[in-house]
Parts: C-alpha cells; structure tokens; sequence
C-alpha cells in the first residue's frame, strides 16, 4: 500500500466522502451540508484565500437580494463594518466588549435608509390582525407583522415583490450563518479525519514530496451551478496543501487566541470582542492536524479499532521507526499496555511529556493502578509546546539522563494486592499494575503538615485505599505525604509563566516516603507550587536534604 502512494503524482484527501452518511446522522448535519451546497462557490473561495474572487461573489450576492445602491455608504459599511462578510470571515478583529453584531447591522440599515420612503399611508393590522392592531400600527405599504397570520388580502403582487425584496437584511444574516456554520462544520470533518491512525499515515507519506491535495463532496458544483456561476470565468479546483510553507503559520500559530485550545468554546471564550476568524480557525485546525502534531498526539489521540494499528501506522513515521517489527511481541491489548509500551521505548522528553499530560489537572484520573497510564488524558494538552520549553528553560529534569525517569516492575508482588473488600475482577488487577515509574526530579516541593488544608484532608483521605494495596498499611491522614513536582525549575520559571502559562505543567503525588510508594492525586487543589508559601522547597543544594532523590509511581 504504501508504495502506491510514494509513487502517486498527487494524494487526494477527501474528508466527507461518507456524505450520505453524515446527512443521515442528524438533521443538523443535513441543513449545514444544504447550506454549503447553496454557498459553495463562496466556500471554495473563502478556502483558497481569494479575496479579490470573494468581492465579486460577494457584489453579486448584494446585487441578487437587492440590496440599494443608494446611498453608497450602504454597502461599503455592509461589508467592511459587519461581521457578515469575508473581511471578517478572514481577519480576526478586536471589537469593543459593548459592541453587538445584530444591532450593528440594524443601525447601518435604519441609518442609511432613514430618508426613503416615509411618506406612506398609515396601516393598522385588523383580522385576528384585530388584537395586533391594537398594539402596533405601521406607516408601511405591507407591515411584517402582517404576515405573522397565514393569509392577508390587501396587497398587490408588486407589493409583495417589493417586500420581499426588502428582506436583504435577513438574507445577509442566513448567508453568514450559512457559510460560518459550513466552515466550522469543515473543520470538524478535517479533525475527524486527520485523527484516524491510517490516514496520519498516508498524509505524512503525502509529506515527502508535498503532494497532497483536499476536497470536499459537498462543495462540487452541479450542471445547474455550472451555469450559474459561468460567468465567473473561475475554475473550482481541488485544494493544495503546502507542508513545507503556510502563510498562516506566523500570524495564527504563535496567536495564544488560537493556540490555548482548538476547540470551538475556547476560541470564542473572549467573546465578542474577539469573533472568531472562520478562514484563519479553518487553515489553523488544517495545518495543526497535517503538520504540527507530535508523535505522542499521533499515536494517543488517534482512532483506531485496533490498538496495535497505533504503532503499525505512526511508528514507521516517527524516531522510533526501527521499534515497528517489535510489534507483534508486544501483545498491545488496551490503551493501558500502549502507554506502557511508550514509556519503554521513547526519549526522555517523550516520556516525560506523557507523564505530564496523564497527570494533567484536566486529566481524568480514575484511581486505578498505574495511575500514570490510566488516566484520560485531556485532548487541549500541548504537548509540543511543553517539550520545546523544557529543552529550551530550565528543566526540572536532566533530559539527556535516560535514567530521569524509567519504567520498571516491581518484583515483590506480596506488596502490591487487593484488600479484603476488592474484587478479583478490577480493571487494575491484571499485571499492569506491577509497574512503576522512578523519576527524579532536580527539585520538589512538600506540603508542612502543619498546614493541611481542608482540600489537602479530602485528597489524602481519597487517596487511603490505593496507597494501603500498595503495602502502605498505616496510610492515613497523618502517615501520607503531598508532594508537587513541577515541569520547571523556579529559577527559569518566572521568565516565562506569563506567555505560556506554565502553571499548568506540574503534578501532585500521594504516597509515603518512608516506604518510598507514591501515586498521582484524583484532583489538582493547589496552584503552581512556587507561588505557594506552605511547601517546602527540597533541591539538590537547597537548605532542606531531600527526603528522597528519586520516587517510585505506581
């Protein structure tokens, strides 16, 4: 297989070829496909980036619904000064907290039309118009509220054509959200996509030689659009991806708007002072997906039937190409014995980014043996940016040390077993839970326990029963330890906790130190640990000797 696609001209990516499909599963799906079959010449040219072809559509479509052309203001502030149109659908604008996109639009409508046509009669509704009439009366030819009923018999056909060609401002609003709705629903289909383990595979086979193109069914043109959109002179033409240049890379990638989190409630979480950019968040998810995923994002946030399918298809494309023909020894079974696997086959850096994303305090931790490979791991976790900072600020771990942290068995299984209320049929019972990790981090951090909080109790109490299968048969409140490990050395901290937000990179254990057992906390209840004044800083030449230089992780 792959050898059809390193001697493919070109690799065609179609992320809705299941389009029947996705009409069926909803009728949302059904109506947002509908409206990007009506705009899809729009679409394909709010894609491509091409302005000057979105101006002409976008006069066309002014034209169409008959929107005036007197006064000329009209119209430059419909398309400069609203967020309907593509000036900004591709730029991310700042807009004042107050600002309201609805009443924008109806104040440029009332403003630039105020002169026309006042001199009308006046007209009361009647009918079961006769409650209405009571309440409203109107100084227009045809009152909308007219049509609030099923039927009204005092108009003229010129009337109602004159009416509905009136409606331009609805038609601007469904328009919008039409395209906006198309767009986001694109870039849902992109992520569902790119996220299935063959096709990262076949895409970055794709990356080789730069030959990777994307279309979508939606979006075809029919003969009826064919003609209607002769006069164009344009071509729709599949899209090309460019691995190796993205002219939004810059601007988009480095914006912390769009790089907290791809998904849709964090990109829109500043509100309307910040409308999302539907051109920048759709070229964004495009280039994050194909090119800017790490190997660890690859292989764990992947789809796959088959869990083995991870290492057969991201393997082969990663640093640890050689590990591939190990695959079939590996009895690979559950998402557990793929963790487990990497943090015996990766770098230390791989390792460690795995560690901190499974203990993560957006990870959800079950409290079940090891809990450094059971957790569900939180999706918005940037685990490339994680690893470029440690290899750039002060570590708090020695990366080119292979020894920083390693996965080992533990041979005394005596220690380790149910207690007497545990059943033999726990998803932790099997031999997973022998594993630990031994990490050693350069500098910790202790909670004084004279300064137990309420929330420090509750997560000693929750965390008893696990440490007492551990061995740890004194575990209480008063025997068990809190420790936070953090990413990052204070000293290289504070230079750079402001842009990146690096606070969130450090985990909290439980355990005992005397018998050295240690596992990750259910919760996250403190802050970063160098802003806390009841810890105690333990490092390597520090004034307090360290109780521990490595801990055991189950």
């Amino acid at each position: 297989m792959n050898n059809i696609y390193d001697r493919a001209t070109y690799i065609l990516a179609v992320p809705d070829l299941h389009l029947s499909y996705l009409k069926g599963v909803s009728k949302k799906n059904s109506d947002t496909i509908e409206g990007s079959s009506e705009y899809r010449v729009d679409i394909c040219y709010l894609i491509e980036g091409d302005t000057y072809a979105l101006a002409e559509v976008e006069e066309d479509f002014l034209n169409y619904i008959d929107v005036p052309k007197d006064p000329p203001a009209l119209r430059q502030l419909l398309l400069h000064y609203t967020d309907y149109f593509a000036h900004s659908f591709m730029e991310r604008k700042e807009h004042h907290y107050s600002y309201c996109p609805v009443r924008a639009l109806d104040h440029i409508c009332e403003t630039t039309t105020r002169s026309r046509d006042h001199h009308h009669g006046q007209n009361v509704i009647k009918d079961s118009k006769e409650v209405i009439g009571e309440l409203h009366q109107c100084h227009e030819t045809i009152c909308p509220l007219e049509f609030f009923v099923s039927s009204s018999d005092r108009e003229t056909e010129i009337d109602l054509i004159r009416f509905d060609n009136s409606n331009w401002k609805s038609k601007i609003l469904e328009r919008s959200d039409r395209i906006q709705q198309s767009m986001e629903f694109l870039v849902d289909l992109v992520k569902d996509w790119s996220s299935r383990v063959w096709v990262i595979s076949e895409f970055n086979i794709a990356k080789n030689k730069n030959n990777l193109k994307y279309w979508f069914t939606q979006l075809s043109l029919t003969y009826r659009d064919f003609m209607a959109y002769d006069h164009t002179k344009r071509e729709l033409t599949f899209f090309k991806f460019n691995f190796h240049y993205s002219s939004l890379s810059g601007t988009i990638i480095n914006t912390p708007y769009y790089y907290v989190n791809q998904d849709k409630s964090e990109n829109t979480s500043v509100g309307s002072t910040t409308p999302n950019s539907i051109y920048k968040r759709f070229h964004y998810t495009l280039n994050h997906q194909l090119s800017k995923q790490t190997f660890l994002e690859m292989i764990l946030s992947s789809k796959t039937s088959r869990n083995e399918d991870r290492f057969y298809s991201i393997l082969p494309i990663s640093e640890y190409a050689k590990e591939k023909a190990q695959v079939s020894r590996w009895k690979i079974n559950s998402m557990v014995s793929v963790k487990l696997k990497l943090y015996e086959v990766m770098s230390t850096k791989d390792r460690l980014a795995l560690f901190f994303w499974s203990a993560n305090n957006n990870a959800v931790k079950k409290g079940v043996l090891p809990t450094f490979a059971t957790s569900t791991l939180p999706l918005a976790f940037k685990t490339e940016l994680l690893i470029n900072i440690m290899t750039t600020i002060s570590s708090n771990f020695d990366l080119g040390d292979p020894f920083s942290i390693m996965l080992l068995k533990d041979t005394n299984h005596s220690e380790i077993s149910n207690d007497a209320n545990d059943s033999d049929s726990d998803s932790d019972d099997d031999d997973s839970n022998r594993y630990y990790l031994r990490l050693k981090p350069k500098e910790y951090y202790v909670v004084n326990d004279d300064d137990y909080s309420e929330a420090s109790i509750d997560l000693l109490k929750e965390s008893i029963p696990l440490c007492k299968r551990l061995g740890i048969h004194d575990a209480s409140t008063a025997t068990l330890k809190i420790v936070s490990i953090p990413a990052f050395q204070k000293d290289g901290f504070d230079r750079v906790v402001s842009e990146y937000k690096l606070h969130l990179y450090f985990l909290i254990l439980v355990g005992c130190f005397v018998k050295n057992k240690w596992i990750i906390s259910c919760k996250h209840y403190q802050n970063y640990p160098h802003t806390e004044s009841y810890l105690r800083w333990y490092k390597d030449d520090g004034e307090y000797k360290k109780p521990v230089k490595a801990f055991k992780i189950y």
